[in-house]
């Protein structure tokens, strides 16, 4: 095995663990043979006598997984899994560091549900426990098939993505971290709506490929060697990240640049790009370099040297968006209007955030996927409309060429909010946002609950504490929780702190409650509107009133009345209430506005809420993950 090179000079996480991997691709059978070395520091106050382990790849294996049961069959992202050819990875060999042969004393757990045909999860009783602080070497040799792409990763002709490919130890998580009652390991199976979670460690992977190949992964490239016989082995270390993938092709156009900003650490940009998409060069690298910028000044400076960018092979979309420590895959749909969609800058930005919310924010997701797929999609958002404000208008085409330009903008928060509207009051009644992933029935509720609806929650928050006090709240989570584990509470706790007031009202009513947000104009004449709240949630909130001889008036509510009266000697010609459109979960948007006589501002109000399906229609060629 190779010697770990240290990548910073201080350690900026506790490095739980290390993993010391060697891997040949085999690209006509479509394995990877893998020889691994596990060490494994013990952070409890006392012994553990077992471990245990994803083995994720296994979810691929047959439809006897707990994955497959859970995606009709195999079927996520809008792609199917090709039954004719699963993935999986066995175990050939497990020794302790003085040659025991663990192997044969493990077994597959199902923590999560009652399949026990379920093989992503192997748990082995130690000969002898792991003393209270103490270190564990485990030499393990294993092969990996990789599926055809699905599910974030695979071969397509001779593209590969190698994604969740070695055995990955679990997190033990002493009592009190994560406010956990009692010690214990946290490793659930990998079920179709859920992602990943892992102790942050150092990496040291040697690869070996066939030489035409060009290859990117995690972390900095350390040495490249011709091995002969038409393979060369390329070796990639990482630390402070809490996993790796890599990706490797003949056909990469490999374009590089350095990201150089005042201020801001450099980082070496990596783009390895499918050649009918060469033109698609400068779109990324701006994209990259928007993100880096903005979350480098506006949360907290990107650690690493690199930031890999991979645009997955035509029909490898399966592969596309997604995110890893450094690495990234990104990609365009060849079908869908990029120059109007902004997917490639779309994706990126998205992925380039999980940079933050899940790779140095490291949430359990699992268990709150909201903490990052739903922060990130509220910052992906923001950071699209403030970074392309020039960003085209939609057009509707008819053979490719332009017939009407829509009055809508992609991308915008309009898309966030009509995945409300599709799925109906079901959304928000039949779960709340902190929900374990696997728990979903459906992965449109998943998603819903997981992406759009927290994101529509902090825009709401944002509304209620002012923008500036949000960032706050987004900056002083990162800077306390960076390269840790937090919970739900740790940023509700954060929220509270630094808005200088007790939000637990809100997030109780919107993360932790299933009740409906909706209020009404229920009527209006001359002298008076009616106001009425139909749903149980409540939310501070402005009406405006209109009036004949053009002037306006304002009122703030706390919301909490079912029904109020809100009168005035001069003629009421139109009342809105939510005129600024904070109330992102309103689910009824269109009864927020009554008119008396024709009132332009209070037509077009409705008029753009109506044009929010079509946007979101529109936007179901974008995926992210």
């Amino acid at each position: 095995m190779p010697t770990l090179a240290a990548d910073q000079d201080a350690p900026l996480s506790d490095r739980r663990i290390r993993y010391q991997i060697e891997a040949a691709l085999d690209t006509e059978k479509k394995e990877v043979r893998g020889r691994e070395r596990l060490t494994w520091r013990n952070p409890a106050p006392h012994p553990v006598s077992d471990l245990q382990f994803h083995l994720y790849l296994n979810a691929f294996r047959d439809e006897k997984s707990s994955f497959r049961r859970g995606s009709d069959g195999g079927r996520l992202r809008g792609e199917a899994m090709d039954a004719d050819a699963p993935g999986w990875i066995d175990l050939l060999s497990v020794r302790a560091a003085d040659g025991t042969d663990l192997l044969p004393l493990g077994e597959f757990i199902h923590p999560d549900d009652d399949n026990a045909d379920d093989r992503t999860v192997w748990r082995v009783v130690l000969p002898r426990p792991v003393p209270a602080g103490s270190s564990l070497e485990l030499d393990i040799e294993f092969v990996a098939k990789l599926p055809r792409v699905f599910a974030r990763t695979g071969y397509y002709g001779d593209f590969f993505m190698v994604a969740q490919w070695f055995p990955k130890l679990g997190v033990y998580e002493p009592a009190g971290m994560r406010r956990r009652a009692e010690s214990g390991w946290n490793c659930h199976q990998f079920h179709a709506t859920t992602e990943f979670y892992a102790d942050f460690g150092e990496y040291d992977v040697t690869i070996d490929v066939p030489s035409p190949f060009k290859v990117g992964a995690t972390g900095v490239e350390r040495a490249r060697r011709d091995l002969g016989g038409g393979r060369t082995q390329y070796r990639f270390t990482q630390a402070d990240v809490h996993d790796f993938a890599w990706t490797c092709s003949p056909n990469f156009l490999v374009a590089e640049e350095r990201f150089e900003a005042e201020g801001l650490p450099p980082v070496k940009l990596i783009l390895l790009l499918q050649p009918e998409h060469a033109d698609q060069r400068d779109r990324h690298f701006r994209a990259a370099r928007v993100a880096l910028e903005a979350y480098g000044r506006q949360i907290g400076p990107y650690p690493y040297e690199t930031l890999t960018l991979v645009d997955p092979a035509y029909g490898a979309g399966g592969a596309g968006g997604m995110e890893y420590p450094t690495l990234i895959t990104v990609g365009t749909r060849p079908r869908s209007p990029d120059d109007e969609l902004l997917g490639p800058e779309v994706v990126l930005i998205h992925e380039f955030g999980h940079q933050y919310w899940y790779g140095l924010v490291a949430s359990n997701e699992f268990e709150e996927a909201w903490l990052d797929e739903g922060i990130n999609s509220y910052c992906e958002a923001n950071l699209m409309a403030a970074s392309y404000p020039e960003q085209n208008a939609l057009w509707l085409r008819l053979g490719g060429r332009p017939l009407w330009r829509l009055p809508v903008r992609a991308p915008d928060w309009s898309f966030q909010r009509a995945q409300l509207f599709v799925l109906g009051a079901q959304a928000i009644t039949t779960f709340p946002i902190i929900t374990p992933a696997w728990k979903f029935p459906d992965p449109a509720l998943y998603a819903f609950n997981a992406y759009a609806r927290p994101a529509l929650t902090l825009k709401m928050l944002e509304g209620q504490v002012g923008a500036e006090t949000m960032q706050r709240i987004l900056k002083t989570y990162f800077e306390r929780w960076r390269f840790k584990h937090p919970t739900s509470d740790d940023f509700f706790d954060v929220a509270s702190e630094v808005a200088g007031e007790d939000l637990t009202w809100f997030f109780d009513q919107y993360f932790r409650g299933t009740k409906i947000l909706d209020y009404a104009v229920a009527s209006l004449d001359a002298r008076e509107a009616v106001i009425i709240r139909k749903g149980e949630a409540v939310m501070p909130h402005v009406v405006e009133l209109r009036f004949a001889d053009g002037s306006t008036r304002r009122e703030r509510r706390d919301g909490r009345d079912k029904e109020y009266r809100l009168t005035t000697d001069q003629e009421l010609v139109a009342v809105v209430v939510d005129p600024e459109d904070a109330l992102r979960l309103d689910l009824n948007p269109a009864n927020n506005s009554r008119a008396r006589l024709s009132d332009g501002r209070a037509n077009a109000s409705l008029f753009a809420r109506a044009l929010i399906l079509m946007q979101w229609l529109l936007h179901s060629a974008v995926s992210l993950a």
